[in-house]
């Protein structure tokens, strides 16, 4: 007696179906159109774009290669990587004008990642290797990313402009408006003085630290007077007090000497709460003495934190950890013949909360491609409530009264028209508060 066996299919052409059918189901949510290829060994299926701002089906389409798994090479929370097959790469790569995008998933819990071909294996390495590297954060396939869509279909902008709706919208600026004293000081010094000369000179007299000062061309140029503190023994000529208002009538240099002028009272005004990082150029918020988390009452009238420590791993507590402090980059610019500070946030990464962490340079850049516009404008109100000394009085202890520049609030535009924000680049995953997001370096054990 003989038996026949009914058609078999494998667990993996299992898995591959269900890669597709997440695909499709994405997809239709993002209101474009998927076409399932069968034929075709290199492609799966195409996508055809849908012009969002006018419900038109473009007739663009990119070509999509689906890639499923339970797990893929090298996969942690944060990533993974795909190596793929020299012929798929070759038959990518001579596919024209059309784009091609891998996308790889996990169908049982409905995770997709894509990354365009074309772009990845322009780079000679990345051809060479046939790696392809996926960031689980930046590259997930979900939500509205129109834009990049369109973006590789027409990489000159044509295939789709976003449309100015009629709206009243106000912008906020990182611009703080600044007044400042009237007059300044300036003193003959030594030839071949440096600002380190002043420095060590300063801490040799015992008198109170200063920073509102800068040297130039054999002068020193502070905001205030010169004799009697801790200035005095680095001038070797008395102080002369000029009209700030020569420097602003003067040529370009001497414009630049009141710009520097302004950027030394910043420091000084914020010489009892912030570090100066001497390899990154910008003023960082100190750590606690106890290095516990420190908030500060931003420009919204909120708190944020300024300093916090991070475990590298969080089920490893016992592992060191790392602290991010809050910086500050600025610039000092003339609008309609009114000074303006240009506040610039970022971010710096310690080991101890003083020495530079071993990584800050991957922390910094995780942090970046995860933050959105709410986690800039917040640590934008941050630095607004230190610089106007909003702050609570303990934590700064240099009030309004004792320093020497006076900053108003962000100056903001009020507008009648914008583009809707899912038209431009999508969001890439993380938290708009970055005091919420998560980090995992494992790849530095």
């Amino acid at each position: 007696m003989s038996t026949t066996r009914g058609k078999m299919i494998d667990a993996n052409s299992h898995k591959g179906d269900a890669g597709i059918a997440l695909i499709h189901r994405r997809v239709s949510q993002m209101k474009h159109l998927w076409h399932e290829r069968s034929i075709d060994p290199g492609i799966d299926g195409t996508i055809e774009l849908r012009d969002p701002s006018t419900g038109e089906v473009s007739n663009q389409h990119i070509f999509v290669q689906s890639k499923a798994s339970d797990a893929f090479a090298g996969e942690t929370e944060a990533k993974f990587h795909y190596i793929c097959k020299q012929r798929d790469v070759d038959y990518w790569m001579k596919a024209g004008d059309n784009p091609v995008i891998l996308i790889c998933s996990h169908p049982d819990t409905g995770e997709a990642w894509w990354v365009h071909i074309q772009s990845w294996f322009a780079d000679p390495s990345h051809r060479a290797s046939l790696r392809v590297d996926f960031d689980k954060a930046t590259q997930r396939f979900e939500g509205d990313i129109a834009a990049k869509l369109f973006a590789i279909t027409d990489p000159h902008g044509r295939a789709h402009t976003p449309v100015v709706d009629g709206r009243s919208e106000t912008l906020v600026s990182n611009l703080l408006p600044v007044d400042f004293p009237d007059t300044y000081f300036t003193a003959q010094v030594a030839p071949g003085t440096t600002l380190r000369d002043v420095f060590v000179s300063q801490r040799a007299t015992g008198k109170p630290f200063r920073r509102d000062f800068f040297v130039s061309h054999q002068r020193i140029y502070a905001w205030s007077p010169i004799a009697g503190t801790s200035l005095a023994r680095i001038a070797i000529t008395a102080a002369n007090e000029t009209p700030v208002g020569e420097l602003l009538a003067g040529t370009d240099d001497e414009r630049r000497l009141f710009v520097r002028l302004l950027s030394a009272a910043l420091q000084h005004d914020l010489l009892e709460v912030c570090d100066w990082s001497n390899a990154r150029k910008f003023l960082y918020f100190r750590a606690s003495s106890d290095l516990s988390e420190r908030k500060v009452l931003s420009g919204s009238g909120r708190s944020r934190i300024a300093f916090k420590g991070f475990y590298q791993r969080k089920d490893d507590p016992t592992l060191k950890q790392f602290y991010r402090h809050a910086a500050l980059r600025w610039d000092f610019v003339d609008i309609g013949e009114e000074w303006h500070c240009q506040a610039t946030p970022d971010y710096y990464f310690s080991s101890d909360g003083r020495r530079e962490a071993h990584f800050a340079d991957d922390y910094l850049a995780r942090l970046k491609r995860m933050e959105r516009n709410p986690a800039v404008l917040g640590e934008t109100q941050l630095w607004a409530g230190i610089l106007r000394g909003e702050a609570e009085p303990t934590l700064l202890p240099n009030t309004s009264e004792d320093r020497i520049l006076t900053f108003g609030p962000l100056a903001t535009f009020d507008i009648t028209g914008g583009i809707d924000d899912k038209d431009w680049q999508a969001p890439v995953g993380g938290d708009d508060n970055p005091d919420q997001m998560a980090f995992d370096f494992e790849d530095h054990e």
